[in-house]
């Protein structure tokens, strides 16, 4: 793995430094190897391995890794990434795998931190904006990662472990992560889907508290945009099914008046729209509660119109 925030050391003293210049690239090597004498932190296993790297490459991926969210993901900091897209209409082909074959390790472990942390967002970011960067190694190792992560949900909810699960692994019942799913390979993962949604139909004659984490994992994977349209319609026939599992008490509506349905429309705008400027701004929290609440908050006003 590639140590690029090493280059941070020495341009402080040098802000001005050109890697296709040999004579910039003994000045980084000099930097390093006095700053590793002082800085135990600072490895020179790491320090040889930066250098032999550009060496190699010189400064042929600095349009590239002056993005800042390219630039995040290979320097391997614990940051979100946006939306903000990556124009590389002027850089070849060939230079964009050589930057995906030199920092696969690098972009491995940021995916790798995106799942531990439940960062979807970022990871989304990184499958749709910089796919490039996804080598077919670090592709597959995603796929088995989350796939185990499917695995492990739908063993919990056969085995009636599903309220702890939900508690201690909020993926579970985050919106966030079905949407993700759906962007990073939505055939890959339609039969993990399709499985989740069976084996909690299955589970439905429950108390009412137990009930209720099913809803919320039912409610979340309903946003998996499936790959086959026969999934697609059964998640999106069973959303106010699970909504009606979350709010056990409040009342369903079959109708509503003009004014409701107006009222529900303008309410669940203002909410996307917020969501979507949060999640452009970086934001990496859940949204499933903002969803929840935007569901409930319908349903309250279709249930007021049909009293009146």
């Amino acid at each position: 793995m590639i140590q690029l925030n090493l280059l941070d050391l020495a341009q402080k003293q040098f802000p001005d430094l050109n890697f296709d210049l040999d004579d910039d690239i003994i000045k980084v090597e000099k930097i390093l190897k006095a700053e590793a004498k002082l800085n135990p932190e600072v490895k020179v296993n790491d320090i040889e391995n930066l250098i032999s790297f550009l060496r190699t490459y010189r400064g042929k991926f600095i349009p590239i890794l002056k993005h800042k969210n390219i630039n995040i993901i290979v320097t391997g900091k614990q940051t979100n990434v946006n939306f903000a897209r990556f124009d590389h209409e002027n850089i070849s082909p060939e230079t964009l795998q050589e930057f995906e074959h030199a920092f696969s390790e690098n972009i491995s472990e940021y995916l790798k931190q995106c799942i531990r942390n439940n960062k979807w967002n970022s990871l989304r970011s990184v499958f749709i904006n910089y796919a490039f960067l996804v080598g077919d190694g670090t592709k597959e190792e995603v796929y088995q990662t989350l796939k185990l992560k499917n695995q492990s949900l739908i063993s919990a909810i056969y085995n009636n472990q599903f309220v702890g699960y939900v508690q201690s692994n909020p993926y579970s019942s985050d919106i966030q992560y079905y949407t993700m799913l759906s962007t990073v390979d939505q055939h890959f993962f339609d039969d993990d889907i399709l499985t989740i949604n069976n084996i909690i139909c299955e589970k439905q004659k429950n108390t009412v508290n137990n009930k209720i984490f099913l809803g919320k994992i039912l409610y979340a994977a309903s946003y998996f945009n499936a790959y086959t349209d026969s999934l697609k319609e059964t998640l999106e026939n069973n959303q106010q099914i699970a909504l009606q599992w979350v709010y056990p008490n409040e009342p369903i509506s079959s109708g509503s008046s003009t004014s409701s349905t107006t009222m529900t429309v303008i309410i669940i705008a203002v909410v996307v729209v917020i969501i979507i400027i949060a999640i452009t701004s970086g934001y990496s929290g859940s949204i499933t509660p903002f969803i929840l609440v935007v569901g409930l908050i319908a349903r309250l006003i279709n249930a007021l119109g049909r009293k009146k």
